[in-house]
């Protein structure tokens, strides 16, 4: 038996071409007859050369058709005339066999090629070869013409030239033209009109380069009343040379209809929860403004226990308002973050007041951090305010004695806050279930606990907002530990007493502006009852008038007012005073883009109506504070 070594010196010194070609026809061997036919090293890979390289056109036809075709129904090809172009240019007529046969790692083509004896034949076959090559590509040709023909979008079809060569029966019903009005003419042409906000020799020069190209978005038709995304892609020979440009439009005008009438709907949306809003705390700030100035006085113990449970109703209508509306602009999509400085323990003294109502005459102790978490960072104060007033009310709810807790630190350029309580507690596996828009623990016709089953939902979806996230432990019959972990960057920390219980508004001069006058009473008694002298204006026109012949440490701004709304009178203000007083909003409709806007006028601080005592000094306190320390560091 002979040696592999043997029978290969054999095959390569044989009297005819051999040679191995893989399924993609990049040749794999060859021996020294082929080599010396091709002008290759033998038993080379030939540096990934294809056999189709050394073919001229019409053979490279022959063989991506026939000779694929039969190696895929029979596995075998016999005597297949084709031309083999020499280095020098001249043609060398061939016949060549092949078999199908299975290598190490997967199908391989043997070849067969003979070049002297079959001379007289190829020289026969060769016009039969020519004319079935110039068949198949007509009959290629005719697949193009039918494809632009019936393509079922407005379609052009050019040469190199970009001289268009044949457009769809699409693109005669869309532009209402025949297609001889096209086809002849350059589609680059300066009389040709189209989008002019388009680069459209560069496009074109793109893709003759081999790149096919798309639009963005939607563009507007400059010949009919269409919207329109488009592609020009290059198309390419039987040699693989660009041969032209395909230009296609797909009429997307029912897409940007739909867009503009659901950006259209999310306005109207939009405006519909801002009066929604007005419309709910107007009146509702209407009853319970007046409940601010009893509270004060001394009255029958009878008497006091109404007034607090009143509030407290009211406090949990304002809650739910404002969550309900929240949730609905999150829901919306019309949430973004908005991060600015903040003071973190004022930021939990306002939470704490605005939930202390809630308790009512239950046996509840609501506390919150101690000093040493007044740090200054960057965040979205609004959306942690939003949140945690859900969480610390939460508590407050499932709590019938004993405490309810928030405290925070600063660690990992993130404020960890964790909301405590010693409530029913709850099963911890039901927690991702609770954070579901409308879910509720107990939904029996004999609940003992109120809501909407939105309140987590909203805090969660506020959370993941920011880039934050809620987590949660429980024990039944114990209490909660809800934690939420929010993104934020330090800016100082000053180790001192919160800026929220330094400042007192004694002997200051404010200016409050409403054009309800409950609202004007509840302002001008809280404040005076301070110390501080108030000055009160019905309208934002007023207010301007006012604030040129006197002058104010703080202002207190309504924004839907008569004559001159409260945005435009505190543009107005900031603009005609070097050093205009701080302002602070206070408005029956708080919404993001509301408060976003507001503060985009010169507010310091939004409050939404109805405020409380509490909120509105220890607002007034901060600001006043706030503008004291950027003042001595402007001096």
């Amino acid at each position: 038996m002979q040696s592999p070594s043997v029978l290969l010196d054999l095959l390569s010194q044989a009297p005819g071409g051999l040679g191995l070609v893989d399924p993609h026809g990049r040749l794999l061997w060859l021996n020294d007859y082929l080599a010396d036919l091709l002008d290759l090293h033998a038993g080379d890979q030939a540096e990934d050369r294809r056999l189709v390289d050394h073919l001229t056109p019409a053979s490279r036809i022959m063989v991506q058709t026939r000779l694929r075709q039969e190696l895929a129904m029979g596995g075998r090809l016999e005597e297949l005339a084709l031309d083999v172009l020499a280095s020098n240019g001249d043609r060398i007529p061939v016949m060549v066999s092949a078999a199908q046969t299975q290598g190490t790692e997967g199908p391989l083509i043997q070849l067969c090629v003979s070049r002297a004896p079959v001379r007289r034949a190829y020289e026969a076959a060769a016009p039969l070869a020519e004319k079935r090559a110039e068949a198949e590509r007509q009959s290629a040709r005719d697949v193009i013409s039918a494809f632009v023909r019936h393509c079922p979008v407005p379609l052009i079809m050019t040469d190199a030239d970009l001289v268009a060569t044949g457009v769809s029966q699409a693109w005669e019903k869309t532009y209402g033209r025949p297609a001889q009005d096209m086809v002849g003419q350059r589609v680059d042409s300066p009389a040709r009109a189209r989008p002019a906000q388009i680069d459209w020799p560069k496009v074109y020069a793109r893709a003759l380069a081999g790149e096919a190209m798309s639009s963005e978005g939607p563009v507007r038709s400059a010949l009919v009343d269409m919207w329109f995304e488009w592609a020009v892609i290059p198309w390419r020979d039987a040699e693989g040379a660009i041969g032209g440009l395909l230009l296609m439009n797909f009429d997307v005008s029912a897409l940007v209809r739909a867009r503009d009438a659901a950006a259209a709907a999310d306005a109207a949306k939009s405006r519909f929860l801002a009066n929604l809003s007005h419309e709910l705390r107007t009146p509702l700030n209407s009853v319970l403004a007046p409940l601010e100035l009893l509270r004060g006085h001394a009255l029958p113990e009878a008497a006091h226990k109404a007034l607090e449970t009143v509030a407290q109703a009211g406090a949990e209508v304002t809650r739910r308002i404002t969550t309900l509306l929240d949730f609905s602009q999150l829901e919306g999509g019309g949430f973004t973050p908005q991060s600015s400085p903040l003071s973190v323990r004022t930021l939990c003294d306002e939470v704490l007041t605005e939930c202390a109502d809630l308790i009512g005459d239950r046996p509840i102790v609501l506390s919150g951090p101690d000093a040493g978490a007044d740090v200054q960072v960057s965040a979205d104060g609004d959306a942690l305010k939003r949140i945690l007033i859900q969480l610390v009310a939460n508590g407050v709810k499932f709590t019938e004695t004993g405490a309810v807790s928030l405290d925070v630190q600063y660690e990992d350029d993130a404020l960890v806050f964790t909301v405590a309580d010693t409530g029913c507690g709850f099963d911890i596996d039901s927690f991702d279930a609770l954070v579901r828009p409308f879910h509720q623990r107990d939904v029996t016709a004999t609940r003992k606990h109120g809501g909407m089953g939105l309140g987590l939902a909203l805090a969660e979806g506020l959370a993941r907002a920011v880039g934050g996230e809620l987590t949660a432990q429980s024990t039944i019959g114990v209490g909660s530990r809800v934690t939420l972990r929010a993104p934020a960057v330090l800016l100082s920390t000053p180790g001192g007493r919160s800026a929220a219980t330094d400042a007192e508004p004694a002997a200051l001069r404010i200016l409050a502006v409403d054009d309800n006058p409950a609202n004007l009473a509840v302002l001008n008694a809280v404040l005076a009852a301070t110390g501080a002298e108030v000055t009160c204006a019905e309208n934002g026109l007023e207010a301007v008038e006012l604030s040129r012949t006197m002058d104010f440490d703080l202002v207190l701004m309504d924004v839907q007012m008569p004559v001159m709304d409260g945005l435009t009178a505190m543009r107005t203000i900031r603009s005609e005073h070097p050093c205009p007083p701080p302002m602070i909003v206070v408005s029956a409709n708080v919404s993001r883009p509301e408060v976003a806007e507001a503060r985009a006028a010169g507010a310091a601080e939004v409050l939404g109506k109805p405020v409380g005592a509490a909120v509105l000094l220890q607002t007034v306190g901060a600001v006043l504070q706030a503008a004291a320390e950027q003042a001595s560091q402007a001096a």
